[in-house]
């Protein structure tokens, strides 16, 4: 009983965590064919500018290569040499 429960508790965590996210992931504007007032091209930049600004966002504390090698790993391949 008090697994099913925790296992329940985790599949409803994850659908919401997928839901909010989801909605938080943001694509670039939608670029009108002809821009029919000036208006509407400063407006379209600025909506561009902003996409940018967030996906451009350097993401710290992340690790972006995954393929590092652990000390220990190459410590054995000058060994190997």
């Amino acid at each position: 009983m008090h697994k099913a429960l925790l296992s329940a508790l985790l599949v409803i965590s994850l659908v919401v965590a997928e839901v909010t996210c989801g909605e938080a992931r943001m694509g670039p504007p939608e670029r009108p064919q002809v821009f029919q007032r000036p208006e509407d091209l400063v407006n379209y930049l600025k909506a561009l500018n902003e996409y940018y600004a967030i996906v451009g966002r350097p993401r710290f504390g992340r690790s972006v290569n995954t393929n590092k090698r652990s000390v220990e790993e190459l410590g054995d391949l000058k060994s190997d040499e």
